[in-house]
């Protein structure tokens, strides 16, 4: 990571420590939950932008399907109920096309290549790499659904989460991971792979610590 790289995650760091503090008070939720779609796109841009910098179309073209058929399964699910389990998206993650807030599938994608970035660094096996970037995005969502559940991102129709919802995601994050590695795409930023970390732990802080 170049001074430059390390000097952005910084501040992305310290501008999700502020998240988390203002979901933390009373006073500053209902602020922090209208600005939470702006500031995931705003922060994935941030994160992702160093990726379009380089110039990969194999890369460009992975993130763009990515991107899309997470979309499309995103609006599958929530209009069938049969990929994920039953669920409705509240109003907290913003704008809306079929029912699905436009930033999810983008978040999705950076979840996705940051863990795919953060297994390459540990394993060099390609399908191990492609099995924990599985496993890593799965985690990420156990992670996040109860938050998610009480700020209002999204509502399940059931009386727990569905374990189809865990399994989802990993076949989701698997089936992108081995496209990936297939076509030997690689990127030299280690951006996404901290976008994920921060992420990772202010969904962690936020379900350790009760909320406002």
């Amino acid at each position: 990571m170049n001074k430059r790289e390390l000097i952005v995650a910084v501040l992305l760091g310290a501008f999700f420590l502020v998240g988390f503090i203002g979901h933390s008070l009373q006073v500053t939720l209902p602020w922090m939950l209208r600005m939470t779609p702006y500031t995931l796109f705003a922060c994935g841009l941030i994160a992702f932008l160093p990726v379009v910098l380089e110039r990969s179309r194999g890369v460009l073209l992975w993130a763009l399907l990515v991107f899309l058929v997470t979309f499309a399964l995103e609006a599958l699910g929530t209009a069938t109920g049969k990929i994920f389990g039953p669920y409705t998206y509240g109003q907290t993650l913003g704008p809306k096309l079929f029912a699905v807030p436009v930033v999810i599938a983008f978040n999705w994608l950076l979840i996705i290549l940051g863990a795919l970035s953060l297994a390459h660094l540990i394993f060099r096996n390609r399908l191990i790499v492609a099995f924990v970037t599985a496993l890593l995005a799965a985690g990420f969502d156990y992670l996040l659904e109860p938050t998610a559940i009480r700020l209002d991102y999204w509502t399940w129709q059931t009386p727990g989460i569905p374990l189809q919802n865990y399994l989802a995601w990993f076949l989701i994050a698997l089936a992108a991971a081995l496209f990936y590695l297939y076509f030997k795409l690689s990127v030299k930023t280690r951006l996404p792979l901290i976008y994920f970390l921060i992420q990772l732990l202010f969904f962690a802080l936020l379900r350790i610590f009760p909320l406002a």
